[in-house]
């Protein structure tokens, strides 16, 4: 089962892939073949996950092509994965400079100033690509930063547009995320509270195994005064989760999210012993994940 689409939540689920949202692919007309080999392998190192080496490699071709707006923007986003998001900025300005990956590089930048704290300009870059270039994720990305900042109408005409366009089982899941917040942040109306388990309905009979779809269809049971159906849900949700741990043959510090969204279901279903142990299970998790990428012989030839 693949677990993670089930029950990761959906910032998890969008999050972009190594450079496979560059869409235009075209080979710069003229360009040197000395920066296009380093170019080739920038990206070859990219996408494997080697960032330090991505950015020697990448910039070796803008060295020899100063004006080579695919480097650029791949710098940028290797920049990104290693959390530089000055740097990163500072190239995809670079890319906007040369006319070329306005789309891309636009979203870029938005996805950097959001992980500096900058909603305001990370929501005008969203923007900025999306008059570029239609793309559900990108407009995926804005809702999430309207909901977040409390901007819940303008996330849920995001999430209605994207539901239109793209009618996937997690866009249904976030519009009634959005209609659940404007009930609880502001009307308290039964109406709103209807058409969150609506898009929750559709979320569950387009991807039956969705856990954190049984968990906000569950709360939306408990707000309705329906305690059977919630009690059934969380249940529900907790009995998913556990499968996918039990089951679980990737690498184990990607069971966090699973752990946490169990433990979340246990709290809601007033098993609070059982919460409190899943959540320990995730400190043991992130502390095997950094033991392991922590190299011993570091440590030591620092100490004098």
């Amino acid at each position: 089962m693949r677990a993670l689409i089930y029950i990761m939540t959906p910032i998890l689920i969008l999050t972009f892939i190594f450079a496979s949202r560059f869409v235009t692919w075209e080979k710069l007309k003229g360009v040197d073949s000395a920066a296009l080999e380093h170019l080739t392998h920038g990206t070859q190192l990219l996408r494997n996950g080697k960032s330090h080496k991505a950015i020697s490699a990448l910039t070796q071709a803008i060295e020899i092509e100063p004006k080579y707006a695919e480097a650029y923007i791949k710098r940028g986003l290797a920049y990104y994965y290693l959390a530089y998001y000055k740097k990163a900025i500072a190239d995809y300005n670079q890319t906007l400079s040369l006319n070329e990956y306005s789309a891309d590089a636009y979203a870029s930048r938005g996805d950097a100033y959001l992980a500096l704290g900058d909603e305001t300009q990370a929501i005008n870059d969203y923007t900025a690509s999306l008059k570029k270039r239609k793309n559900a994720l990108v407009m995926s990305k804005r809702a999430n930063v309207y909901l977040e900042t409390g901007k819940i109408s303008e996330a849920i005409d995001d999430y209605s547009g994207i539901v239109k366009h793209r009618p996937t089982a997690i866009a249904y899941y976030n519009r009634g995320r959005a209609y659940y917040q404007k009930f609880l942040l502001s009307d308290k109306l039964d109406e709103t509270l209807k058409l969150a388990l609506t898009d929750f309905d559709k979320a569950i009979e387009m991807l039956p195994n969705f856990a954190i779809a049984y968990l906000g269809r569950g709360d939306v049971h408990r707000d309705l005064g329906q305690q059977k159906s919630k009690e059934s849900d969380y249940s529900h949700a907790i009995n998913l989760l556990t499968d996918a741990i039990q089951n679980w043959q990737n690498e184990s510090h990607e069971l966090i999210p699973i752990f946490l969204w169990r433990a979340v279901a246990y709290k809601k279903s007033n098993y609070g012993d059982k919460a409190l142990n899943d959540i320990q299970k995730v400190y043991e998790l992130f502390a095997q994940f950094y033991l392991k990428k922590i190299k011993i012989p570091d440590i030591l030839s620092n100490i004098h």
